[in-house]
């Protein structure tokens, strides 16, 4: 979904909703500091492009697997909710405050330039969550060269690293859109794809919000991917603030909540 609400979810995952070797088919503690305040002091520092990502011509297989997860299948009663698009202002420390209230680890997929403008935001507020990697400007990875979106990732890998202190390993492209690329650039970096098997209605129900919270609590499955975002519309405002409505409701289904790493490891 993109921050103006559109809804673009994947097709309906399979069994074990887990898809193994696309790559290969497709050939803590927080530092913060100087070098995050803008996004210019990055451009005076790009990471240098891989000779392998000089051109499509030169593509070769990288030695890794990827796996495409959108829901993990699990007889544990868990859920992982997850946070597209931040840090921004907007909603990213109402989103914070919320699950540090209710003790609920969730996982971050920051967008890189917006993590260097607005490290201040997370500072210190990351120990019990998860942060994967978003792009650097919400870059639709299936459209970039191959040179063009290592560069995408690799500055937001870094920035997430320096800023966090904990390198990613979890990619969720913008929109969901896959390709031979993405999945090119997400096996150079070591990285699992991420997508989502239940989306936070903001867009259609925001004006309804008790039937926005409901269609979370009633559709989640043991094993299920929240998406949700920090970001954009007022909408997305109404959802933060009944986020903890959510988690009332899956807490008394009997939810417990986890990362999406941790929720990969309860996979039958």
């Amino acid at each position: 979904m993109n921050d103006t609400g559109e809804d673009r979810r994947p097709a309906r995952p399979g069994r074990r909703n887990i898809i193994r070797g696309l790559g290969l088919a497709a050939g803590g503690l927080l530092t913060g500091g100087a070098g995050f305040a803008t996004e210019q002091a990055w451009r005076k520092e790009d990471p240098p492009t891989p000779a392998s990502a000089a051109s499509v011509d030169s593509w070769q297989p990288p030695d890794r697997q990827v796996d495409v997860v959108w829901a993990v299948s699990t007889r544990r009663r868990l859920v992982a909710l997850t946070f597209d698009d931040g840090p921004m202002e907007r909603w990213t420390p109402q989103a914070l405050d919320a699950l540090d209230e209710a003790k609920v680890p969730a996982t971050f997929f920051m967008v890189g330039s917006r993590l260097a403008r607005n490290a201040r935001l997370v500072e210190g507020r990351l120990g019990r969550h998860e942060v994967g990697n978003h792009t650097w400007k919400h870059d639709d990875l299936s459209k970039l060269s191959l040179a063009h979106a290592y560069r995408s990732i690799h500055r937001t890998h870094e920035t997430i690293e320096q800023v966090t202190g904990r390198a990613p390993t979890l990619l969720r492209p913008p929109w969901g859109r896959l390709g031979g690329t993405t999945l090119h650039v997400a096996a150079q970096h070591g990285y699992d794809l991420v997508l989502w098997s239940l989306l936070v209605q903001d867009r259609a129900l925001g004006r309804e919000p008790d039937a926005m919270v409901a269609a979370v609590v009633d559709n989640a499955r043991p094993g299920t991917i929240v998406l949700a975002h920090d970001v954009g519309a007022a909408s997305r405002k109404t959802a933060i603030e009944r986020l903890p409505a959510m988690i009332r409701g899956l807490r008394g289904r009997g939810f417990d909540f986890v990362t999406v790493s941790q929720l990969r490891r309860a996979a039958l």
